[in-house]
């Protein structure tokens, strides 16, 4: 199930501390190209998620660790990150850019890039433009909105979406991602006749 942050929650009438989910899907599909999206990047440069995946294929992992409390998501989100930063020189060899998204803002960011030691970019969806347009579950704890669960998706360097990671499994991530863009895309996604 994927589910959207309830915006306003106070106007729900929802009392502070509370979790709230709102079932929703994803809205991209394999074959589909990935939206043009703008994030912060912690280093505070403005990046649009179309123009990076056009300079080499890229795995772009979103994640709810670095403000979540204590859960189960904060501690996939974490393995999830581990996992990454052990596969970081595999994928760099193999050509494909790597970009951890979640929706904190750019100083909560910085903060767990450097406790952490991260080699790839982290890029803040503060204002969940990213989450919403493609369908990421998240779950709003009082004000704190944060990526439910690790999901990611592959694209390749046309911009197209070659795998969806939806759950990860840390283990095998940095390898399904591989594989997924070095494999072709099948014939039933490029296909607009192809019932979907």
């Amino acid at each position: 199930m994927h589910t959207i942050p309830i915006g306003g929650l106070a106007s729900h009438g929802a009392p502070a501390g509370r979790r709230y989910n709102r079932p929703m899907s994803l809205k991209v599909k394999v074959g589909d190209p990935l939206p043009s999206v703008g994030l912060r990047a912690t280093d505070g440069y403005l990046l649009n998620l179309r123009s990076f995946v056009t300079k080499q294929p890229a795995l772009l992992v979103f994640f709810g660790a670095p403000t979540m409390v204590a859960s189960a998501g904060r501690r996939r989100g974490l393995k999830t990150m581990d996992a990454l930063v052990a596969g970081h020189d595999r994928l760099r060899e193999a050509g494909i850019a790597v970009a951890a998204i979640s929706t904190d803002s750019e100083q909560q960011q910085t903060a767990f890039v450097a406790k952490r030691e991260l080699p790839f970019l982290l890029l803040s969806d503060e204002r969940r433009s990213a989450v919403n347009v493609l369908g990421v579950e998240t779950v709003a704890v009082g004000a704190n909105v944060n990526v439910a669960k690790p999901m990611a998706l592959a694209v390749d360097v046309d911009g197209a979406i070659r795998a969806i990671l939806d759950p990860i499994d840390p283990d095998a991530l940095v390898d399904r991602a591989m594989r997924a863009l070095s494999e072709p895309i099948p014939a039933a996604a490029n296909d607009p006749s192809t019932p979907g």
